[in-house]
């Protein structure tokens, strides 16, 4: 009687396929690390839109106090330590309520010279809350905890949430409306500005800065964020709508 052979097709199956596996596990940590490092960018990235989030909204309220008298438009204001070329120009001794380069036909972007007066901007001593209200930029100068999560809430409830300790602090300041190349009424086309972002002024001026500052605390290092957001506004008014007038 013959003894037949078989054919070893299965024990090299087995072989190669422990073989993948061991491949395919070796790489596990890598993706599990990517994958985790990805979650930490998303984080971040939700920062970041909160704390631009909050710069827009902040900069849809008036420019100053001395826009939020309901009875007035929203008029350029008087800044006392701005620069000189952007006052309202004087034909003679009568104010123009414009400044240098606004058509005398347009009804936008004007100073309040008659009917009570020009207003001078707030002075930044001043800038804060005021009147218990938030009409305008610098009422939003705060430092407080945003409230995401509902924190007494189990975790059945609200989900595994990470990033439960974020706070948002908004400093709103003044800018050195200056330029430091050429000149408002000067015949260049061209202004130049010394980073403006860094020159804070102790002065009324022109221009603010809305800063809003995220930060969160956390035990693991790659989820702590300090995120730092800079915009600016400019004390320029706002048109008046045409209003049309049916009997």
């Amino acid at each position: 009687m013959k003894n037949r052979m078989r054919r070893a097709i299965a024990m090299i199956e087995l072989i190669f396929a422990i073989v993948i596996l061991g491949i395919v596990m070796m790489s596990a940590p890598m993706l599990i690390s990517t994958a985790t490092q990805s979650s930490y960018v998303a984080l971040q990235q939700e920062a970041i839109a909160s704390a631009s989030a909050e710069i827009g909204m902040i900069l849809t309220y008036h420019w100053d106090e001395g826009n939020t008298d309901p009875t007035r438009t929203v008029s350029v204001l008087v800044s006392p330590n701005g620069d000189g070329d952007l006052n309202q120009e004087m034909n003679g001794t009568i104010p123009t309520g414009r400044r240098a380069g606004t058509p005398d036909s347009s009804s936008r972007r004007f100073f309040h010279s008659l009917g009570g007066g020009a207003i001078n901007t707030t002075a930044p001593a001043n800038l804060g809350p005021d009147g218990g209200d938030r009409d305008d930029i610098d009422d939003f100068i705060t430092v407080a905890t945003t409230a995401l999560i509902d924190l007494n809430s189990t975790s059945t409830v609200i989900g595994d949430v990470v990033d439960k300790n974020i706070t948002i602090e908004v400093k709103v300041n003044y800018l050195d409306d200056t330029p430091g190349g050429s000149s408002y009424a000067g015949t260049s086309n061209t202004l130049t500005y010394n980073t403006p972002f860094d020159n804070n002024i102790t002065i009324d001026s022109n221009i603010k800065q809305v800063q809003v500052r995220l930060t969160t605390t956390h035990t693991e290092e790659e989820l702590q964020k300090d995120i730092v957001l800079n915009a600016f506004s400019c004390n320029i008014g706002a048109y008046q709508l045409r209003q049309a007038v049916f009997e």
